[in-house]
């Protein structure tokens, strides 16, 4: 059979009828209980005292009124009136309405027999008196009633204690039923705690976990950790809720995906644009400068700087790889410079210097070369002495940092305010000036994340500095 879930209205509802109900049904139970013993007891006292004055009625009216008749001193008709022996059997009718026990009922039927045999009596001196001699006849008939009126006194005295037995043990029903009622709440107490226990532990666990489970998943997407899920819990409302965070987060995955997916494919087709930017005008000019070496019969400059170019070109090419070594990515600029060199003659001279310890490490493909090509055609091409391009490599703890230095023009303090204003927009930088340096931080933050970028310090007519930051990493561990 399926199990019936609750939703967290339902629970409460429930919980709530639960605590209603071990509330009122113990009040009932002792208002019922309480009221009966009470009432029986209530009837029993008063039984009592009534039984009392109709024994107190036999002794002291009883024989006082029929020796009055008998002596004449009451009038025979006012005594047919208002007859003792009536009220009597009145009296004990209305105890007997008041009675629930067959010792009480029977002891009364004895009562009633006497009192019809009084009333005997009773009929027999009325009668007498109509009678001669009528006064010896009923002191004869009085002795007998002095007899029937002890009896029914005697009998009354053994109702009257019959009540107080019973009272007695109405009492004693009262302690008993106290007794069983505290057991009773006693154990009712237990249950509530018992239930409340166990309602603490379901609410806990359908309401309070699920909870505490949306808000550790509400904190760690908020962290960024998008691949957090959490399982879907029984109670309803919380598992629509779930259901709708965990497909929130896999819709906001996806789109993070396919956004750096298209990001991705973009950094590759700005570098291929750049590449082509850059190849025609450079693969121009080198031929012209190899034509120009060989008409000059400079065969062994023209051979280097052909093996240069050959070299560089393989290099930025690299099988459509991204990640190439420190090494690599050295000797591609070394190619680069050689060439520019040979071109530029004593006007341009370089410096590399990459400790061994780094040449292994992974980095990203031509991140150096549109650097030094800003530094010779922005800086160098407008001085009129020598020019130097220096680069340099160090290493922290977590990062690789490469700089490329040039004595060139250098730039003014405007231009370099605008400049670091367009490096902060990110990937977002304008590339209608500047590319090589905007391309390059755009496609490091693209590749690397906010672990890398870059760096412009430059004084007007002294020189550039420009640094480029990137995390350490090993063969394998391409961020592609």
């Amino acid at each position: 059979m399926k199990k019936k879930v609750l939703s967290i209205q339902q629970i409460f509802s429930q919980a709530n009828k639960l605590m209603f109900a071990l509330a009122v049904i113990p009040l009932l139970v002792s208002v019922i209980l309480y009221s009966r013993q009470i009432f029986i007891y209530q009837n029993t006292v008063t039984n009592i005292q009534e039984a009392n004055e109709i024994a107190a009625k036999v002794d002291d009216t009883v024989l006082e009124e029929m020796w009055d008749v008998v002596t004449g001193q009451i009038q025979l008709n006012d005594y047919k009136k208002n007859s003792i022996v009536d009220e009597l059997r009145k009296d004990i009718y209305h105890i007997q309405e008041n009675t629930s026990t067959k010792g009480e009922r029977s002891i009364l039927e004895v009562s009633l027999r006497i009192i019809d045999t009084l009333e005997n009596y009773q009929e027999d001196i009325l009668n007498n008196l109509t009678k001669e001699n009528s006064y010896e006849k009923n002191k004869e008939v009085m002795v007998q009633v002095e007899s029937i009126t002890q009896l029914l006194s005697d009998i009354l005295q053994e109702f009257v204690r019959i009540e107080i037995n019973l009272a007695s043990q109405k009492n004693t029903e009262l302690i008993q039923s106290l007794v069983f009622l505290s057991l009773i709440e006693l154990l009712i107490l237990v249950g509530i705690i018992y239930f409340v226990s166990k309602n603490r532990r379901f609410l806990n666990e359908r309401v309070q976990e699920p909870l505490n489970n949306l808000i550790t998943m509400s904190n760690e997407l908020a962290k960024g950790h998008l691949g957090y899920r959490l399982a879907l819990p029984e109670t309803p409302e919380f598992s629509t809720l779930t259901e709708s965070l965990n497909k929130m987060a896999d819709d906001l995955t996806q789109l993070l995906e396919e956004n750096a997916l298209k990001q991705y494919h973009l950094a590759q087709s700005e570098v291929r644009v750049l590449q082509a930017q850059i190849t025609p005008h450079f693969v121009y000019n080198s031929l012209d400068a190899i034509v120009s070496l060989i008409e000059q019969e400079r065969y062994e400059e023209a051979k280097e700087m052909t093996f240069a170019l050959s070299d560089f070109f393989r290099i930025s090419l690299s099988k459509g790889k991204d990640w190439i070594s420190v090494a690599t990515e050295i000797r591609h600029i070394k190619d680069y410079l050689v060439i520019l060199k040979i071109r530029y003659g004593e006007m341009l001279n370089f410096e590399i210097d990459v400790p061994d310890q780094l040449q292994e490490y992974k980095i990203l493909k031509m991140i150096l070369q549109p650097l030094i090509e800003n530094a010779v055609y922005h800086g160098i091409k407008f001085i009129r002495r020598a020019g130097l391009i220096q680069v340099a490599a160090q290493e922290t703890e977590d990062s690789l940092i490469f700089t490329v230095t040039d004595n060139g023009l250098g730039i003014t303090s405007e231009r370099l305010l605008e400049i670091q204003e367009e490096l902060a927009k990110g990937i977002d930088s304008d590339f209608s000036t500047g590319y090589g340096l905007y391309n390059v931080n755009k496609r490091l933050l693209l590749y690397y994340g906010r672990q890398a970028g870059i760096t412009v310090e430059s004084r007007y007519r002294q020189g550039t500095i420009v640094t480029v930051t990137v995390p350490k990493q090993q063969e394998g561990q391409e961020n592609v």
